[in-house]
């Protein structure tokens, strides 16, 4: 079967993923240290936590190198939320990201921060991972920007304020939303994903 890992921040709070994922055809291994590290087809790194303090656990926790050796190779990684902006170089949330994709994650604009609940993904054409789906979940106060704008696959609008919510480059794919919160279209969005990274 094909496995994924999902890795722990040292929170806790991975029951709803864990429970979409549980409703696909997909093995899923939750990663908190260096020796839950086996072999994976695949990692997801979920959505709640404060950056900072998440890069600190990965560096504890000895995830980091690991984690970097398979973006070296090319492995699918899935970014949810934190998990997206994790993906960038530098934060207002305290600290800095992990490098792989050069851009910074600003503070949204908006007057009522965070931003929570559903909200319309515009896409490009061309992306296969459900992004053609009317509405997922948000809950968040901080967004991406990417250096490199082609990355982009789909954005999303907010109090006039218009942000990236889905990014694609390599084998790195993050949402800004929470498709394990959004029901059928959510379900979907993962399955494709899944889907996807399987056939490559």
């Amino acid at each position: 079967m094909f496995k994924v890992a999902v890795i722990d921040y040292g929170n806790g709070n991975l029951g709803s993923l864990l429970s979409a994922l549980k409703r696909l055809p997909v093995s899923a291994q939750v990663w908190q240290n260096q020796i839950d590290a086996g072999p994976v087809d695949a990692i997801i790194f979920p959505g709640v936590g404060a950056l900072g303090s998440v890069i600190h656990h990965l560096d504890l926790s000895g995830l980091r190198p690991i984690l970097e050796q398979h973006v070296e190779r090319s492995h699918p990684v899935l970014g949810i939320c934190l998990g997206m902006q994790l993906f960038f170089e530098d934060g207002d949330e305290g600290g800095s990201g992990l490098g792989w994709i050069a851009g910074s994650v600003p503070t949204l604009k908006a007057q009522v921060l965070p931003h929570i609940g559903w909200n319309t993904v515009a896409h490009s054409q061309g992306d296969g991972n459900g992004a053609q789906d009317p509405a997922y979940y948000f809950v968040h106060t901080y967004r991406v920007l990417p250096t490199n704008p082609d990355i982009i696959v789909g954005v999303t609008e907010y109090d006039g304020e218009t942000f990236p919510s889905i990014v694609r480059t390599h084998s790195l794919y993050g949402v800004q939303f929470h498709p394990e919160l959004s029901g059928a279209t959510g379900h979907r969005l993962l399955s494709q994903w899944l889907q996807e990274v399987r056939e490559k």
